[in-house]
């Protein structure tokens, strides 16, 4: 969803988000990720000032990922909170979105959704035992050297 500055200075307040947005074109280039369903954002936006608004979102939606150990599909959901600042300057050096004439909540959703985004899944139920040692393999070559050890 976009708005120009203008726009969002003529809107009633606060400002209703309420749509779905479809990301799977974008994370197709994550390896990690195989599918994501439709991404559901509602919330609030505010102006706090001049050409500075905060936007208050709950995105929900699930990622089709494959677990690390048995390499079957798992599903991961995402059900977070977030708050968003949209400045035309940061002189404060606070974390904030800076704006030039529009503010785009799909790319900030995006970032959101890429940066919680786990490193591995496993799927429930499976276990992976770490104490099973494989039978260790002793070239004969270097049979001898264990005795110097």
């Amino acid at each position: 969803m976009k708005w120009t500055l203008g726009q969002l200075a003529k809107m009633n307040k606060p400002i209703v988000v309420d749509y779905e947005l479809d990301l799977s074109n974008e994370l197709d280039k994550m390896p990690d990720v195989k599918a994501i369903s439709m991404v559901k954002i509602t919330g609030n936006g505010y102006e706090l000032g001049f050409d500075e608004y905060v936007f208050s979102l709950n995105i929900k939606c699930e990622l089709t990922m494959t677990c690390a150990i048995s390499l079957e599909d798992v599903i991961y959901p995402l059900d977070f909170n977030t708050d968003e600042i949209f400045k035309t300057e940061n002189n404060d050096g606070d974390d904030v979105n800076l704006v030039t004439n529009e503010v785009n909540l799909d790319e900030v959703i995006l970032a959101n959704i890429i940066m919680r985004i786990p490193m591995k899944v496993v799927k429930e139920g499976i276990t992976f035992n770490e104490e099973e040692e494989v039978e260790e393999y002793i070239n004969p070559a270097f049979a001898d050297l264990k005795k110097y050890l």
